[in-house]
């Protein structure tokens, strides 16, 4: 098969396509050909070495794809050859084939296409967690999505609005506002130019955001504090800006607020500690909610899609100067199975 590899780590310019061997199914793993397989901004950290998680080389990235089982092993029990599936991998998406333990794989709703699937499996699952599971969310809230044209963002903007809540989106540029509208955001605000956190104020009549949900951090992270309604939460998710904010813990006890964290690889068996057994179930109370939120109309990913793997290194160039409106996805064919 053929597959982005990696045998040296520290830009994405060290890639090369290269024919490689299809991998072999092991007891509680299976084997997908994969059909689509998504981006993210901590794909870049994993290539450039600066993830808390060490990878082996020669390395294939991409850990969301959709496709069809092709093999199974051992044990394996919840699909079956020929099931068409998502799944949260460890690494190898980028490739023809690839492998995923049975815990982090989900059949897919008949009516989703695959690149959409390859958004569902990580980014909603990822926000879907941080409103619901972690944030408490709650109908008539009002839940603040930074950087709401991007993938996590996007599909944040319309769970929160399918769950009730008043949404206000930002987003760094008139085209992104214009798309993250089209999520289902109520307002909309340039993070970039505006005063945001002054915005939201107005809007709320001087109360502020229930949940602010923000994975951007940096200076959009120390701003939002400003508008944080008295017990309110704010979710740290990421921190895609690169500035990783030390907080004021004060205007948490001020406040009456509280700061919540969320690292989905904790829950996929990704991150130091992580056990994917601990935590299966929770992961999939989480994709039967999406799959609920899904087949009722709820939800409609936003896919930027790119064809065959040479397009990888286009994407992640796109995706790192934030030209990409919602989620960046690789259509996977015919050329890499063979």
């Amino acid at each position: 098969m053929r597959a982005v590899l990696y045998r040296e780590l520290g830009s994405i310019d060290n890639l090369a396509i290269e024919q490689v061997p299809v991998p072999d199914v092991k007891p509680d793993w299976l084997r997908i050909k994969t059909h689509a397989a998504g981006l993210s901004f901590s794909a870049s950290l994993y290539i450039e070495g600066r993830y808390q998680r060490q990878l082996p080389l020669p390395y294939t990235p991409g850990t969301e794809v959709a496709g069809i089982v092709d093999a199974v092993g051992a044990g394996v029990d919840r699909v079956a050859v020929g099931d068409r599936v998502m799944a949260s991998v460890d690494w190898g998406g980028h490739g023809g084939y690839c492998l995923a333990h049975q815990l982090c794989t989900h059949k897919l709703p008949k009516q989703l296409p695959f690149a959409e699937a390859a958004m569902v499996v990580n980014s909603y699952a990822t926000s879907y967690a941080g409103l619901v599971w972690k944030g408490g969310l709650v109908a008539g809230e009002v839940v603040l999505v930074h950087s709401a044209a991007g993938a996590i963002g996007s599909a944040a903007v319309q769970i929160a609005k399918a769950l009730g809540a008043t949404v206000i989106a930002t987003a760094g540029s008139a085209e992104r506002l214009v798309f993250a509208k089209a999520q289902g955001a109520d307002h909309v605000l340039n993070y970039m130019e505006d005063d945001f956190a002054a915005e939201v104020k107005a809007l709320t009549d001087g109360r502020g955001a229930d949940l602010i949900f923000d994975s951007v951090g940096g200076d959009v992270a120390r701003r939002s504090l400003r508008c944080l309604a008295i017990e309110g939460r704010l979710l740290t998710i990421g921190y895609t800006s690169g500035d990783i904010p030390e907080l004021p813990s004060n205007i948490f006890m001020v406040k009456n607020a509280s700061l919540i964290g969320l690292n989905i690889g904790t829950y996929l068996g990704w991150s130091p500690g992580g056990n994917r057994d601990v935590y299966a179930r929770k992961i999939f109370e989480i994709h039967d909610a999406l799959r609920g939120l899904y087949e009722g109309g709820k939800l409609q990913p936003a896919v930027s899609l790119y064809h065959g793997l040479e397009q990888f290194r286009p994407a992640m160039n796109d995706l790192l100067n934030r030209q990409v409106l919602g989620k960046a996805v690789i259509e996977i064919g015919s050329p890499e199975w063979g």
